[in-house]
């Protein structure tokens, strides 16, 4: 292979992660959720972490996906970071802008943080498998990529839409309409910032660090790439010693000094080899031996630094893994706390708490916006998970996108006639706070808006009526709970089931027959 053609190679991991990078942005930010689910779920399931939990309880396009990764990451090394992950495209795009601001600057060898970003591996596995995603969502790249656009850049799009929509209206043109703008979290968008912040202050000055110290799919990868068919590395017989590949390595992996490429760190950028002006790089079959690291490179203070970071960490989140039924789930059937309520298709709270990467694919995708970002309601092992949020809105009862869209197993794949049965809470009715008793006043909206009919009215006193509940075939949406206009606590709530239900069938009642349509019409 000649180095005209491999010059080529940057050429194709431009276009290929642009091609993955704006469809994946859409998915977050588009308010009208355009793209269909098999498209989306194209992307997602080549997503590494996301799809590693997801095939743990659910295979399909998921394991044809995380095996397409594999065998190209053995075949290629790291490519799927700087091309398929939509988060490193964005590190790519902080390293080009600080490229344009400041030519001078270039990148040079540092040793990769090895015991550090692997000790931290290790540390989010022993609590994933433990039942905590603290760590896990904290670093996943997908997630965090998906929490910056949604509680970020889709309240900005969403605001746009709805502007063109009503200068297009105002013209009777209808092809946008209005979007209801998303409640943001401010505890979530303080998270979102914090992580953007240090990913755009790592990449501005660090290129692909992020990627070689923290990122657990960089990691696993990294491991897997040690095993590589092809391999960057260095002709030394061909190399002039120009040092032109260290300077523009993002990855910080080239030690043009000793001409030496750690591959593991290397990220498939293609930088190296369309700045060589030789064949001093190339992409070898295991033809060139690369020398293998010094053992004396160990550095005993990066152990103690990994003790006296993630040790408290452990001791804030262990606690919480003994009973995930936190404060928060325990809070019991009171209106005036809140509580978390894993959407249909999650099977239970611990179901969803211990595979949920907190990516809020499903938050934007939620078309009637119940699905909400929550901070610690699932406590320390579920932070940034989204739960049902009643206050705002309510679950379409013949809606099951989050299910379609999930890429992590956290909500399973269900169809419409299975979700109208699945039971995730059962109303609670606080007689005294209805306005039927309290005010003596008509009110029959938590029943009007019941899609089972599981709250329904009945007499009370003169011509009053007021609700009651049939548990049985209650579904737990919430539309009563939204309905209900009591303040400051709502007279009807969901309360959740930790496991879900099964529901009972609502039974379809004959309408009772106002007149005889032999007679002529009654008005």
């Amino acid at each position: 292979m000649s180095w005209f053609k491999l010059e080529k190679l940057k050429k194709i991991r431009v276009i290929v992660s642009l091609l993955f990078f704006i469809p994946i942005s859409i998915l977050f930010i588009d308010p009208r959720n355009g793209i269909p689910s098999w498209v989306s779920n194209f992307f997602v399931s080549l997503q590494v972490i996301p799809s590693l939990t997801k095939i743990l309880v659910y295979s399909g396009t998921t394991a044809i996906g995380l095996i397409v990764v594999t065998v190209i990451t053995i075949a290629f090394g790291r490519v799927y970071c700087s091309t398929l992950c939509p988060l490193g495209t964005f590190q790519d795009i902080i390293i080009h802008i600080k490229k344009k601001v400041d030519r001078k600057k270039r990148f040079e060898y540092i040793k990769s943080p090895f015991f550090f970003h692997y000790s931290l591996l290790a540390a989010i596995t022993i609590f994933t498998v433990g039942g905590s995603l603290t760590l896990l969502n904290l670093f996943e790249p997908f997630s965090n990529y998906g929490r910056i656009l949604t509680n970020t850049i889709e309240p900005i799009t969403t605001l746009i839409n709805n502007i063109i929509a009503g200068i297009l209206g105002h013209y009777q043109n209808y092809f946008l309409y209005n979007v209801p703008l998303r409640y943001i979290s401010m505890n979530i968008l303080i998270g979102a910032f914090l992580f953007l912040g240090l990913l755009v202050y790592m990449s501005y000055y660090h290129g692909r660090l992020f990627c070689n110290s923290l990122c657990p799919a960089g990691a696993l990868l990294g491991l897997i790439s040690r095993f590589a068919l092809f391999k960057i590395v260095i002709n030394k017989i061909a190399c002039n010693d120009c040092g032109a590949c260290e300077k523009v390595c993002k990855a910080n992996c080239i030690e043009s000094e000793t001409k030496r490429i750690d591959f593991a760190a290397c990220v498939g950028c293609f930088n190296c080899i369309k700045s060589c002006p030789t064949d001093g790089i190339i992409y070898s079959a295991g033809r060139i031996k690369i020398p293998v690291k010094d053992s004396s490179d160990f550095n005993p203070a990066r152990r103690k630094f990994f003790k006296e970071m993630v040790t408290p960490a452990i001791g804030l989140t262990v606690p919480a893994l003994a009973d995930i039924d936190s404060a928060a789930v325990k809070s019991g059937y009171d209106a005036n706390k809140k509580r978390p309520i894993s959407p249909p298709g999650s099977r239970s709270i611990q179901h969803f708490s211990n595979l949920c990467t907190a990516c809020h694919l499903c938050v934007s995708a939620c078309p009637t916006q119940v699905l909400y970002p929550s901070f610690l309601d699932y406590g320390l092992v579920g932070i940034f998970q989204p739960k049902m949020n009643y206050d705002a809105s309510f679950c379409n009862y013949e809606c099951t996108v989050c299910s379609q869209i999930c890429p992590s197993g956290a909500i399973l794949p269900i169809d419409v006639e299975t979700k109208k049965l699945i039971q995730i809470g059962k109303s609670i009715f606080v007689k005294d706070d209805c306005v039927v008793v309290a005010k003596k006043k008509d009110c029959a909206a938590c029943a009007e808006h019941c899609p089972t009919k599981a709250v329904y009215m009945v007499p009370y006193e003169g011509k009053l009526k007021i609700p009651e509940q049939n548990n049985d075939i209650c579904i737990g949406c919430g539309a009563c709970e939204h309905a209900c206009p009591t303040t400051p606590r709502k007279a009807i709530y969901v309360a959740p089931n930790r496991v879900h239900l099964q529901a009972q069938k609502p039974k379809i009642q004959k309408q009772e027959k106002v007149f005889d349509s032999k007679q002529d019409f009654p008005f």
